[in-house]
């Protein structure tokens, strides 16, 4: 089976990590071919989808795309000019295609509609993968209307959503019958991982860029009341890239204002994050819209207590008080006192690491993931050839 998959970044974000890490486990476990479509941009970085795929030797095209979500706000001339650009985009991507055989094409997002034309175009099923909600986590809608979007998803043979959440979110544009609920699939940490968890300071982390809908400010306000009710024990580690410097100010602005800077580390962009973990307590997962929360099963798996917001996908991978802890976004002293909670009693940290490994690990694998798409792709398949 020879399939085509499309996505909009290369940024390896969550989506491309889950894409990268799919195509492999398909390619060795079931013979699938893949073959990439990735949009044309230029990172300062060396670790993109695209050196990825040549070190992995997966075949790919490098294509100027041109999205139809986009935020809010289109004037008449921007949505002709999409029209235009659109229409270019789309028309050249089949000529570059023309000679290429898929059985499959499979869209990496909600965002780009590429898919559902190389689809009619070459005749064969599409199956359309949404990973973000849109407009609650990026402010993004669709440039043309929701008549077009719904007639756009139309066109896909099934829709994969990574948590009830995001089906729940894509029922105005598509039917129920239509979306299958597949949760996203982590590769397991290799053995000798787990956090310690040694007494002392309570060492928190933070992993994903910042801006606002990470929402890293909550956890410095959640910090300085833990300041004030006399628990000086604890100190947060944020990890990843500056996306949104004008919140960044504020938030170094927060710590100056409350005296945190002792409590507090920016440590960048990490490619060791995993060894990082081995050092931590706990993860937040503070997002104001987690589509899955790719990075909460990344902590159970490491035996890191997660406590996350009651946002988005959170409440479907967290038990409140068994494998982790969910409190009311934007109440900053609720996790304030979940974490003293966890600075009191080591004993509970502990019980509530293991059973979140224990329920990440029999649940949100990528063997795990990978097996459920492929069952998705014969069905499809079988039903195509009648």
């Amino acid at each position: 089976m020879r399939v085509l998959y499309i996505t909009q970044t290369q940024d390896m974000s969550g989506a491309d990590r889950s894409l990268l890490q799919l195509m492999k486990e398909l390619r060795a476990n079931h013979g699938v071919e893949p073959f990439v479509v990735m949009p044309r941009v230029e990172l300062n970085d060396a670790h993109t989808l695209r050196t990825e795929c040549s070190k992995n030797g997966i075949p790919f095209l490098v294509h100027k795309m041109s999205n139809f979500k986009r935020h809010e706000g289109c004037s008449w001339i921007e949505k002709l000019y999409f029209i235009v650009v659109h229409a270019f985009s789309v028309l050249t991507l089949l000529w570059k295609l023309r000679r290429e055989r898929f059985d499959l094409i499979h869209s990496n997002t909600s965002v780009t509609d590429l898919g559902a034309y190389v689809s009619q175009a070459k005749g064969v099923p599409h199956i359309w993968h949404l990973r973000e909600f849109g407009r609650e986590d990026f402010g993004l809608v669709s440039c043309l209307g929701e008549g077009y979007e719904r007639w756009t998803y139309r066109r896909c043979e099934r829709s994969i959503a990574i948590s009830d959440a995001i089906k729940r979110s894509f029922l105005r544009v598509i039917a129920a019958d239509r979306i299958t609920t597949i949760y996203n699939g982590i590769l397991p940490p290799r053995e000798n991982m787990d956090a310690v968890h040694e007494p002392g300071i309570l060492n928190i982390c933070m992993v994903g860029r910042i801006e606002p809908n990470k929402n890293q400010l909550e956890a410095l306000k959640a910090i300085a009341w833990l300041r004030e009710q006399g628990v000086p024990s604890v100190h947060l580690y944020v990890i990843g890239r500056i996306k949104d410097e004008a919140y960044h100010t504020k938030i170094k602005q927060f710590i100056a204002r409350h005296q945190l800077d002792d409590a507090v580390s920016f440590l960048g962009v990490r490619f060791d994050v995993p060894e990082l973990l081995k050092k931590m307590d706990v993860g937040l997962m503070l997002s104001t819209s987690e589509a899955f929360g790719r990075v909460t099963v990344e902590f159970q798996m490491q035996n890191v207590v997660v406590v996350a917001t009651d946002a988005g996908a959170n409440a479907e991978l967290i038990e409140s008080g068994r494998t982790g802890w969910l409190y009311p976004l934007g109440r900053p002293e609720a996790l304030g006192r979940c974490l003293k909670t966890l600075v009191c009693d080591r004993e509970t940290l502990l019980r509530v690491a293991q059973n979140g490994k224990r329920h990440a690990m029999e649940n949100f694998t990528s063997r795990r993931n990978s097996e459920n798409i492929f069952e998705l792709y014969q069905t499809i398949a079988l039903k195509d050839e009648e």
